[in-house]
């Protein structure tokens, strides 16, 4: 497997395990071929495992606590996430610590190499007014910047995650302005299909721009990460039926 550099971050493998299958959202499958799916993962030189909360309600990160008893081999790393919205100020860093306590309990771990905000970030209420059914999934840019960011150095401070990084799913133009601001995020999700598109996970007004988000994480040394490359199945046949309702929407990311 060949491995590629990852921002300012450690090389990783040109393929990652994303979470998404490990957590059953897929389709039939059991704990037990989950977890042999991570090993045969790593045993093939991936490096990188990317997993969420939200991927079968902790069951992802239960498959690789599982998978390795909390001693990851040599040179493996971990994400995780965490969806926030727009809670208040003050609840702001409890609701971040217990996401990251819970996913490293289910993980056997004490510490996160990387951690992403799972919410996408976007510029104004009005923003969220449009989308209120959406609006659980968004977090303002001044939230961001005053509580987040500070809260996420912090926990890079104490050594509790390696690193931080964003989704960059969200609204296109924000996300680029983030990665040119300091500090920087270490790392960003970047739609990467055919169709340059985010699917049902688009909560904004015209194009998505992931290859401009590519471009502007490159200029300030961010990692990319593809994501969605076959657009939750709605590109290939073998992954699982689309349908006018299901073809692009995930319950994952």
């Amino acid at each position: 497997m060949k491995t590629h550099a990852f921002g300012r971050l450690w090389p990783v493998s040109s393929l990652t395990l994303g979470g998404g299958g490990l957590g059953m959202l897929w389709g039939s499958t059991t704990f037990d071929e989950c977890v042999a799916t991570v090993h045969d993962a790593v045993a093939a030189g991936i490096n990188l495992l990317d997993l969420a909360p939200r991927y079968g309600d902790g069951k992802a990160e239960e498959v690789v606590g599982e998978a390795f008893g909390g001693r990851l081999p040599e040179g493996v790393r971990i994400t995780s996430k965490c969806n926030l919205g727009e809670p208040p100020a003050h609840q702001i860093e409890g609701i971040l610590r217990r996401s990251i306590e819970d996913s490293l309990g289910r993980l056997r771990l004490s510490r996160l190499d990387l951690f992403f905000l799972h919410s996408n970030v976007v510029p104004d209420a009005a923003h969220i007014a449009r989308r209120p059914d959406a609006a659980q999934r968004m977090t303002l840019y001044p939230t961001f910047v005053d509580h987040v960011r500070p809260v996420f150095e912090k926990l890079v401070d104490e050594g509790v995650i390696g690193a931080w990084g964003l989704t960059g799913i969200g609204h296109p133009d924000t996300i680029i302005k983030l990665l040119g601001e300091s500090p920087t995020p270490a790392a960003v999700q970047c739609i990467a299909n055919l169709l340059d598109s985010p699917g049902g996970l688009k909560f904004f007004d015209g194009p998505a721009k992931p290859r401009e988000v590519m471009a502007a994480a490159r200029a300030n040394r961010v990692g990319v990460m593809g994501i969605r490359a076959v657009q939750a199945g709605a590109l290939t046949g073998s992954d699982r039926p689309a349908s006018a309702d299901r073809s692009s929407g995930s319950p994952g990311l």
